[in-house]
């Protein structure tokens, strides 16, 4: 963390670039003049000494003189020409790439020349534009592997539920078969078509959070009166589980969206819940630091994988097989997605068999907290 700040403190520090269009535009006129004038000077000089001291004419010295004009103006045409080359040899590749990028090739990227930079981050303005274009293809790459992705897994998971409805009907329908067989299988298809159901619902919900960039926060919400309200339906969920609470909360009200602040604390414990033993205990702490209400839900669970926490709140992703049946892997999506809406934070640390601990972050404004 230090080295990244002292590497982002450093790139802070450089000067954007190494010169200005404008001013590289200004240089090469100027110098274009400049050529052409001390060409011109040298011919005019030639000439006047011709004039006086060698056998020129009148007429010769007004051919002299267009030649003068000529040579000048041919000379600064050069000069332009190959300054603008310099210029659009850029705005070519930029061109190009785009026109890739159209087609649908995100492997297409802008050839960048590789300068000393020192203390600059980039040549100029057209510098710039390369490497945010390049920037912008590796994040259209990286959302088009997503998209394949999220459609190879939503096809899966539809897939296995439907799978097994059809088998289980075809049993029933193809051999007679005994009441509790015909109440096992209907048990199933039951099971499997609420799966499919739920599915669905998180599918429409996350669509409807991936495509909302605004939510109205008017609410006036006390947080740990949402958190006991979860517990209690919760705790009616997994009766069977004889799983004890230790709350510790404090009375601070919140200024956010009522709905969708309930369905994080819902999926957080009932995560809570579902990867923890049978008579457990799940701690949550509610407490203010300088502005923002954190809530921390600790278990004593089967907890996560070092190497599969990065992975969590990836779409479909489930890190315990044995609970697939259970959920969707939309659940710890939805919930950042919902906080990322409402300005929030959300921390996940974990020990394998000792437990997780989630801990959201959540911006209190002063007037909110004295009502």
């Amino acid at each position: 963390m230090k080295n990244d700040e002292i590497k982002f403190k450093k790139e802070t520090m450089k000067k954007k670039y190494i010169m200005h269009l404008r001013s590289f535009i200004s240089f090469i006129s100027i110098a274009t003049l400049f050529v052409s004038c001390l060409i011109a000077c040298g011919i005019v000089i030639t000439g006047t000494w011709l004039f006086y001291h060698g056998p020129i004419t009148f007429f010769s010295g007004i051919i002299m003189s267009l030649l003068v004009c000529a040579l000048t103006m041919i000379i600064g045409a050069i000069a332009l020409y190959i300054g603008s080359g310099h210029l659009l040899k850029p705005v070519e590749a930029l061109n190009l790439t785009v026109n890739k990028i159209a087609q649908g090739d995100f492997t297409a990227r802008v050839y960048r020349k590789k300068r000393e930079m020192k203390n600059h981050l980039y040549a100029h303005e057209l510098d710039e534009l390369s490497s945010n274009v390049n920037k912008m293809v590796e994040e259209l790459s990286g959302m088009d592997y997503m998209r394949k992705d999220f459609m190879s897994n939503v096809s899966h998971e539809i897939k296995t539920p439907v799978t097994a409805i059809t088998g289980f009907a075809e049993l029933l329908l193809d051999a007679p078969l005994e009441i509790q067989k015909q109440k096992e299988y209907l048990e199933l298809i039951h099971q499997e078509s609420r799966r499919l159901s739920l599915l669905c619902e998180d599918m429409l919900q996350m669509s409807r959070l991936d495509n909302q960039q605004i939510i109205s926060k008017k609410d006036m919400i006390r947080v740990d009166e949402q958190i006991r309200r979860a517990v209690i339906v919760l705790s009616q969920k997994w009766s069977d589980r004889n799983q004890k609470f230790d709350l510790n909360l404090c009375n601070v009200v919140v200024e956010s969206d009522k709905s969708l602040l309930m369905h994080v604390w819902m999926n957080l414990i009932d995560n809570a819940m579902k990867y923890s033993s049978v008579n457990s205990t799940i701690y949550i702490d509610e407490y203010v630091k300088e502005d923002e209400l954190i809530v921390r839900i600790k278990d004593e669970g089967i907890g996560i994988k070092s190497g599969k926490i990065a992975k969590i709140f990836d779409k479909f992703y489930q890190g315990d097989e044995s609970h697939k049946k259970q959920g969707s892997g939309l659940g710890l999506s939805i919930v950042k997605r919902i906080l990322e809406l409402l300005g929030a934070t959300i921390h996940y640390e974990s020990q394998e068999n000792i437990g997780t601990t989630v801990v959201v972050k959540i911006l209190i404004k002063s007037e909110a907290r004295n009502k």
